[in-house]
């Protein structure tokens, strides 16, 4: 195993502090981070070959793309040498294991809270396309961040499994106690893993007991304890609950973390309302095919452990020549690490859901990375000059990712001809049209730019704004019904907002006093958000549907122009919980994620040039794409929500901006 010294410089950025702790299969350092100033987590783990190295990076952005309040953020992953590493939010409070040692069982009302915020971080990841599973859930890896809340940590490196995949051998590195049968013997795992190995924690810290362990109820027969026998101030539904989720067979627990929580908090809640399950006994009829084979495999590693640890213990003592020097450590994980079982079967990528399976104990898997299209396969509109090096036309393009896990083109499509420049597309809701700014068809008045819209299958351009001074940054409602447009038509050349009908009807100014500018809405159309100039600020105000959309309000109310700063760009993750935008710093700009809901409290800067702007959301909110000019000129780059792995997708020297995916 490796050990980084302190003061060491990994990776020409993290500075080693100490050794946070290690596990089976890898060490977590304490580390600087030198190009964000903060302090960050860095996990090692042992790099197992070429094909292990393509899967981690085609699978580490992946997890790089979350973001949840309940989850630590994932900021960087590379390979150096034998070795892979994950860089994450470095959480400083308690971990519960160490709350339970030291307070033991925790007060019933402080543990529903705490199991809340797990439960929506879990079906927050199972919801994802393709689902993460974490699968080394228990009080060790739940820390306590500043506000008190609850945070799951230890993501371990993940690997792509088949929905259908059994847990190998080689995965099989279990918490007593909290890892559920199918974990530890040759079962599939699933967001049902999750379930059970969270229903295990919230017993424990409830009753400062762990539950009967999975090997020894499926091997002896021995049955769980009711949590409400060992704490009788639990509910009855609660400790009901908690007897369902638990139970030895997949089949037999909630359908999902969401039913499980709802149970969690109805009164009503009973376990017989599950007519006919006895769901923590080992019943030989609801056994899934895998049960039997596993437990036998599982009694059978259990017996090698202990016969090669009384081999190493005689040979110990018959060599008394040889001293062993106990080497003290941390452990972060209470895992039983068994060794890797290696496959023969070439992998096949799989053609159905796949899982992200999070556990440091995975196996590697023999396989060639065949590059795929990202983004959900859908069209990226931009404004790029690579026709002619002259006149900006919109193109589309569709992005895929090569055999080391970067950003690539995959296909290029011209979508105008005519000529004149054309800027700032916009997608309507249900992807068949393209919006952007052009000069006016037949503009002998020199009244400016207006709207067009194009259907993205081919046919000709309409312009549908045709109104005096220059319409940009058109936007369409999530319903469809409307578009939001800036015009600085008026004397004094101040931008306003307006709306129009699809067709450019029923044209209203929504503006009055202020230079206002990018109306965008949010997905449920809640809010219409945009960006204000006044007294030379830029930042982002709001209007709510409530008020039609005519009431203006400052976006962040705690300080005058906003916690964000100047600011421009803005966009939606298409769930509306993240915010994209350019943070505008004099001539300095920068990409910045924020936290929608938190109004400027929660912000993240994720790229560093100084010259980039225009940041747009994939359709599946795992990447961004953004206009940079840090290799001289205007490019496309791409990069993960976390923004991670940037880079330049644009066509070698062509000039290309304001990129827009596809819905």
């Amino acid at each position: 195993m490796n050990s980084l010294e302190p003061d060491y410089l990994l990776h020409n950025r993290y500075r080693i502090t100490r050794i946070l702790g290690k596990g089976g299969m890898g060490t977590v350092y304490l580390a600087n981070d030198l190009t964000l100033e903060k302090v960050a987590a860095v996990k090692e783990n042992i790099n197992r070959g070429d094909d292990s190295a393509n899967q981690f990076l085609l699978e580490a952005h992946l997890l790089a793309a979350l973001h949840h309040p309940n989850l630590p953020r994932v900021t960087d992953y590379f390979i150096e040498g034998s070795y892979q590493y994950l860089v994450m939010d470095y959480l400083p409070g308690d971990d519960l294991q160490s709350i339970l040692e030291r307070e033991g069982r925790q007060p019933l009302e402080k543990v529903l809270v705490w199991a809340d915020q797990l439960a929506d971080a879990l079906i927050y990841m199972h919801s994802c396309k393709p689902p993460v599973i974490h699968r080394d859930i228990k009080p060790a890896n739940i820390k306590l961040q500043e506000d008190g809340s609850a945070a799951l940590v230890d993501f371990g490196i993940a690997k792509v499994a088949e929905a259908s995949q059994k847990t190998s051998a080689g995965a099989m590195g279990f918490t007593p106690g909290f890892a559920p049968p199918e974990q530890t013997g040759g079962g599939h795992t699933g967001s049902f893993s999750d379930q059970y190995a969270l229903a295990a924690t919230i017993y424990t810290l409830l009753t400062g007991n762990r539950p009967t362990d999975s090997v020894r109820r499926a091997l002896e027969g021995e049955q769980v304890k009711p949590a409400r026998s060992l704490n009788p101030e639990i509910p009855e539904n609660i400790s009901d609950a908690l007897h369902v989720a638990l139970a030895l067979n997949p089949s037999d627990r909630f359908s999902s973390v969401q039913e499980f929580k709802k149970a969690l908090h109805d009164p009503a809640f009973r376990l017989n309302d599950r007519a006919g399950q006895s769901p923590a006994l080992p019943d030989n009829k609801n056994r899934p095919v895998w049960f039997v084979p596993a437990m036998v495999l599982i009694g059978f590693l259990v017996l090698a452990i202990a016969v090669f640890s009384l081999a190493a213990m005689f040979k110990l003592v018959s060599s008394p020549a040889k001293m062993v020097i106990p080497v003290e450590s941390n452990p972060v994980h209470e895992t039983i690490p068994i060794e890797t079982v290696q496959r023969s079967a070439v992998y096949n990528p799989p053609k159905t859901s796949t899982e992200i399976i999070l556990s440091e104990t995975l196996p590697a898997v023999n396989s060639s990375v065949v590059p795929r299209r990202i983004g959900g396969g859908k069209w990226l509109a931009y404004s790029s000059n690579q026709a002619d090096e002259k006149n900006w036309q919109i193109w589309l393009m569709q992005i895929g990712l090569n055999s080391a896990g970067k950003p690539i083109p995959l296909t290029t499509r011209q979508l105008t001809f005519d000529a004149g420049d054309k800027t700032t597309p916009a997608w309507s809701p249900d992807g068949k049209y393209v919006l952007y700014s052009a000069l006016g068809a037949g503009d002998q008045k020199q009244l400016g730019l207006d709207i067009w819209k194009i259907p993205v299958d081919g046919g000709q351009p309409v312009d549908i704004t045709n109104r005096e001074g220059d319409d940009l940054y058109p936007a369409w409602s999530p319903d469809g019904k409307w578009i939001s447009f800036s015009n600085n038509g008026r004397e004094d050349g101040v931008s306003q907002l307006y709306f129009m009908n699809p067709d450019g009807g029923d044209q209203e100014r929504i503006s009055l006093n202020y230079e206002e500018m990018q109306g965008i809405w949010t997905p449920n159309m809640q809010s219409l958000f945009y960006v204000i100039n006044t007294n030379g600020h830029q930042y982002f105000y709001l209007r709510d549907a409530e008020t039609a959309y005519k009431t203006p309000q400052p976006y962040d109310p705690n300080q005058a122009f906003g916690r964000l700063g100047q600011v421009f760009d803005p966009a939606f993750s298409p769930d509306g919980s993240l915010l994209a935008y350019t943070r505008i710093k004099g001539r300095f700009k920068q990409i910045g994620v924020a936290s929608f809901a938190q109004r400027g409290a929660s912000t993240s800067l994720v790229t560093t040039s100084g010259q980039d702007y225009d940041p747009c959301w994939s359709p599946d909110g795992r990447w961004i794409a953004f206009t940079s000019e840090r290799d001289g000129i205007p490019q496309i780059y791409i990069m993960t929500a976390a923004g991670l792995l940037q880079t330049n997708v644009s066509h070698m020297s062509a000039r290309e901006t304001a990129p827009a995916w596809q819905p």
